[in-house]
């Protein structure tokens, strides 16, 4: 039976009570929109803490972190303390260590193996009696490329590995890998054996439980979601015993000690499966969503934990802030605790009066704070990924959950009923009023360094980079339409930020994966509908050239597979054809395509990515227009080169690729309009032009200081006069007046802000906005989503965008419809390139820079570092005697303890 969470938990909300969670008078915003509120006894740790466990004796808790400050925390449960650590950055004196990965298992003996994920090893660790940690040995795994994840022990001693994935630098032969269960001998220091999961694909394997003798073996797969069963009695040769359908995603694990029940948290599912482990058979489903949001994902259990007596399970709710209490004994939902902002493992103390709880993204929502990191030599090395650091958290269990259930659900917004009603109805496309819709998604941006200089918001001057001047339509559109200075990106990077664009939240492979991708430390772009190199949306027989694509990666015409980024609901796109609605792709996830040395092209180049893109066709013809480049920084986004190159024959003006696509046009938004053109065409009316336009214009993501290609400001006055040209074309159009154009960034990417690194231009234009419309309400990539929802009648999601305040500075008529007309950047903009290393003197701020551009990967979205892309953005625009600001950020707590000279007694 499915047993959700109590309709008489779900009353009137109120605060926090007496045990020391938090205080509701100082909760802060988060920029998914919900509310945290700092909580007592928390010591913070480095960056995505993901697994947490206590030592044998009773003593410690130990914690493993996988973002960029990667490592092993060591803290004493008596005081608190961090009594020790042990970094595993990239570039290590031990030349085996390259950060870890999820993964953690105790010995008796006080002996820990960590896994060291793409390093394709494990850590052996052991910690001392005083609480000092020291590495041993690494452990190589059997084949170099295996990425080991989660790990048990049996009493045998013997280790159980969980083969995640085989690394390879972008080869796409790597979904072809099926994910394995490899086991280790302690006393011979051998591996005995590894056995697949699947003999077709990958299938991410996450986590391991193991029962005492062996004789059960329990493994998670995310995207099978499913648990597959071994019998390791002869670890030499296990066997696949069972493939227990259990939910979506299924992450953590659990056995209770007798080893009889086996708990599952299928994160994307929102439930917890019981699986009985002689049988291998679902005893029972538990919900833990919410009543009023039964049909949404948006809790996402990642972590689980019994109590001493095993009466109770507890499991913590990454997307809900809090831990689930459960009764084993009627596999209820009994209530919810608030924890720090995305938690993702727990333990239960040795006396069984505490929970500690590892709090992904710690207990500070980042904005506002008007400290900056003053003073510190390695300030620039510091952005958004790495200043949001976990923290691990004491919770005294509490007698009486009905109060702080109320509190979760309150912060999270969750009502008690579902919700229903829709503001915009009355303008929206079943009122036959805005029934066209285009989402155009930029790259990477924040507020202050595009409209930092607008008298009327609240932003800084000193941070614009890119004003009026070089951003004259985005000021101008800003101005006529709405001023929007309070919109966040949900997401830190383009590998979470995307999918939060296209699915109203990012799921826990991707908050997961995207820290560890990021740090540097391998794994694949998986976040924009490819998994492992593998198109999710299938391949295709034959390849861009019109010739069959070579099968020796692929069967021909492979068939598509659940994407591991993705959530139930599926995307955008997926409810608008739900709806049974018109729907045209420009540039969403696209293929980058591959070839192989002898081979040749074995992944098409512009191919959609998923099923729901596809196919792709010209004039008109499927999902996706194939004629609208990918991400390519050497093709622009507007007419403006071409335009100022017509005018004066400079060739600076012009990008290194002048022309693409069957009609070969000048750039992106030409394709655009030759489309819309040919809709218009088709039908003079405006009903050919679909009822949702996707369009992805990229060119403010820049390629820095890349020697001689086109400068920061001129790749983004580029990207700026498409948007002008975008809304010149509609505003000149019979659908003007049924139109609602929404302009945001995918992140923000952590450039200078004086309120947060989430915070990020975004405009509305449509003539049903009021004109000169200012709105300083809290608003971010959910809201925009919403506001699609509502005005093309769709359903949501998630609980993030079901819940999202929609945009509402809306008129009831199109009273602001003044056709605009596209204001031109000036030429010596557009014609502006970074000089070339030869042209600089050797060993100048500015030749180092150019030489590090040179160096860096600008194939696609942010596979250049952040952090020294917008150093080089800053130094093109101010120079390089002009310190770039640290972002402002609410310090890790770290700091300020150290600024303040106070012990971390917090536990």
């Amino acid at each position: 039976m499915r047993h959700a969470l109590s309709k008489t938990l779900i009353g009137a909300l109120c605060v926090i009570s007496s045990i020391g969670i938090g205080s509701p008078t100082n909760a802060q915003q988060l920029p998914n929109g919900r509310m945290l509120s700092p909580s007592l006894y928390t010591t913070p740790v480095g960056n995505v803490p993901v697994n947490l466990a206590i030592s044998p004796d009773g003593r410690y808790a130990l914690c493993t972190c996988i973002g960029h400050e990667s490592g092993l925390w060591c803290l004493r449960l008596s005081d608190g303390r961090i009594v020790s650590h042990l970094a595993f950055p990239n570039t290590s004196p031990h030349p085996s260590t390259y950060g870890l990965y999820y993964g953690l298992a105790i010995a008796p003996n006080n002996t820990l193996y960590l896994s060291e994920g793409c390093n394709s090893a494990i850590a052996e660790v052991k910690l001392k009696s005083d609480g000092s940690l020291s590495l041993v040995q690494t452990l190589a795994m059997p084949v170099k490329g295996d990425v080991p994840a989660g790990m048990a022990l049996d009493r045998r001693g013997y280790l159980y590995v969980a083969v995640n994935m085989f690394w390879g630098q972008r080869d796409p032969r790597l979904m072809l890998n099926p994910g394995q269960l490899a086991i280790y001998n302690l006393q011979t220091h051998q591996w005995v054996s590894t056995t697949n999961l699947n003999a077709k694909l990958s299938n991410f394997p996450l986590a391991v439980a193991v029962t005492p003798q062996g004789d059960r073996v329990f493994v998670s797969s995310e995207r099978d979601s499913a648990v597959y069963v071994f019998n390791a009695s002869r670890p030499t040769h296990p066997t696949l015993q069972k493939k227990v359908i259990t939910g979506d995603h299924p992450d953590a694990l659990c056995l209770n000690r007798k080893a009889t029940r086996c708990y599952v948290a299928n994160a994307h599912s929102d439930t917890i499966s019981v699986l009985d482990v002689a049988s291998c058979r679902v005893l029972a489903t538990i919900s833990l969503r919410p009543e009023s949001l039964r049909g949404l994902p948006g809790v996402t259990p990642t972590g689980l934990a019994l109590s001493l007596d095993e009466k109770t399970l507890y499991a913590t709710l990454a997307d809900l802030d809090a831990v689930a209490v459960i009764s084993t004994r009627t596999n209820r939902l009994l209530g919810l605790i608030p924890t720090g902002w995305y938690p993702t493992s727990l333990a239960v103390s040795p006396h069984g009066k505490s929970l500690f709880v590892a709090n992904g993204m710690g207990n500070q929502a980042q904005n506002p704070n008007p400290l900056q990191i003053a003073g510190r030599p390695d300030a620039d090395t510091y952005y958004i990924l790495n200043l949001i650091h976990g923290s691990v958290q004491r919770i005294p269990i509490p007698k009486s959950l009905t109060t702080l259930t109320r509190t979760v659900l309150d912060k999270a917004h969750i009502p008690s009923k579902p919700p229903n009603g829709n503001p915009l109805a009355a303008i929206g496309l079943r009122a036959g009023k805005i029934k066209h819709v285009i989402y155009v998604i930029k790259e990477n941006r924040t507020y202050d360094q595009v409209l930092g200089d607008l008298p009327n918001g609240n932003g800084d001057p000193n941070l614009c980079l890119f004003g009026t001047e070089i951003t004259p339509n985005m000021h101008a559109l800003a101005e006529r339409f709405v001023l929007l200075d309070n919109f966040y990106c949900c997401g830190e990077v383009s590998g979470s930020g995307w999918t939060w664009s296209t699915q109203g939240m990012s799921n826990e492979y991707v908050q997961r994966n995207v820290p560890y991708t990021y740090s540097g430390r391998g794994r694949l772009y998986d976040y924009e509908g490819q998994n492992n190199g593998y198109l999710v949306g299938g391949h295709p027989a034959l390849g861009p050239d019109g010739k069959p694509l070579p099968d020796l990666l692929f069967p021909k015409g492979a068939n598509p597979i659940p994407d591991v980024a993705g959530i139930p609901t599926g995307r955008i796109w997926d409810r608008v054809r739900q709806a049974g609605l018109s729907y045209r792709n420009y540039g969403f996830f696209l293929s980058e395509g591959l070839n192989l040395p002898g081979f040749g092209q074995v992944l098409p180049d512009n191919y959609p990515d998923e099923t729901g893109l596809q196919p792709p066709g010209h004039d008109l013809a499927g999902k996706t227009d194939d004629d609208f480049r990918r991400f390519d920084l050497d093709y622009p986004d507007s007419d403006a080169p071409e335009i100022w190159y017509e005018r004066t024959h400079d060739p600076n003006c012009l990008y290194p690729e002048r022309a693409y696509g069957k009609y070969a046009m000048p750039s992106r938004i030409a394709e655009w309009k030759r489309e819309f053109h040919e809709m218009l065409a088709k039908d003079p009316s405006g009903n050919a032009v679909p009822a949702l336009m996707t369009i992805r214009l990229m060119m403010d993501h820049t390629a820095g200081l890349r020697s001689g290609a086109h400068s920061p400001a001129s790749d983004v006055a580029d990207n700026d006069y498409a948007i002008g040209e975008l809304v010149e074309t509609i505003s000149h159009s019979p659908i003007w007046k049924s139109s609602a154009i929404f302009v945001i960034e995918d992140d923000a990417q952590d450039g200078p802000d004086h309120v947060d690194a989430h915070r990020s231009p975004c405009l509305v234009i449509s003539p049903w906005i009021k004109a000169h419309s200012e709105d300083h309400r809290f608003y971010n990539t959910d809201s925009v989503l919403r506001t699609v929802e509502h005005l093309l009648g769709l359903k949501p999601m998630s609980e993030y965008d079901a819940l999202a305040s929609p945009i509402l500075d809306w008129d009831t008529a199109p009273n602001n419809d003044a056709p605009y007309t596209a204001l031109l950047p000036p030429k010596r903009i557009i014609a502006e390139h970074n000089p070339s290393k030869s042209a600089l003197k050797p060993g100048s701020a500015l030749y180092r820079l150019v030489a590090e551009a040179d160096h860096l990967d600008f194939s696609h979205a942010d596979a250049a570092p952040v952090q020294r892309l917008n150093r080089m953005i800053w130094a093109s625009i101010r120079g390089t005697n002009r310190p770039m600001p640290p972002p402002r950020y609410t310090l890790p707590l770290t700091i300020i303890w150290q600024q303040l000279g106070r012990d971390n007694t917090g536990l």
